[in-house]
């Protein structure tokens, strides 16, 4: 999968080379925040099943059709589609085609999530972590992460060592890691 970084992305990635003088807390929100804008400018493109409807609902959608796509994903993802699921979950976040709504698209981004999509996982732990659409909570941020980059998300990790960093007690680390477990042991899909 080919990684075409958005501006907004090259500016933040810019501004973390310089944040020298910034504290931990400020460089561990700003590298997330690289991670999230990274991850946002190809999620449409997650690993696509092999279904057609999929690929023109994608299709759709890079070409700035949102309606079409939402159109073609939807039914998709009331079949349980992670994929299209995510997709929905995205555009909900980004409003796009839709009325911005985070509350949706969390509730999609975790019926993905739940499937065992990586990117879904990932914009799942990132809402936790900003607490968009959800009860801001880096215990949840930090599970979800891990369990995105146990799945091959490569921009997870830096969701989750966020998460991590942001921690103001042991019992929170420890909360974290069991919730991490469990998810792994719910929803982990072997690749």
């Amino acid at each position: 999968m080919t990684l075409i970084l958005t501006q907004s992305a090259r500016i933040l990635a810019a501004q973390a080379m310089t944040i020298g003088s910034f504290g931990s807390a400020a460089r561990c929100r700003l590298m997330l925040a690289v991670a999230i804008a990274a991850a946002l400018s190809f999620v449409p493109a997650m690993a696509a099943p092999a279904d057609q409807a999929f690929r023109q609902g994608l299709s759709a959608y890079r070409s700035g059709d949102y309606g079409k796509a939402m159109k073609i994903w939807l039914p998709l993802a009331q079949k349980e589609d992670a994929a299209a699921q995510a997709g929905i979950g995205f555009m909900y976040h980004r409003g796009q085609g839709v009325a911005l709504d985070d509350s949706k698209a969390a509730y999609w981004l975790r019926k993905a999530a739940e499937h065992g999509q990586p990117e879904g996982q990932l914009m799942l732990g990132s809402l936790y972590f900003y607490g968009t659409g959800v009860e801001k909570s880096y215990v949840k941020a930090y599970a979800w992460c891990d369990l995105a980059q146990d799945g091959g998300n490569a921009d997870a990790q830096m969701c989750r060592d966020a998460a991590l960093q942001s921690f103001k007690s042991e019992d929170d680390v420890k909360a974290a890691f069991r919730l991490s477990l469990e998810l792994h042991q719910r929803f982990h899909r072997s690749r």
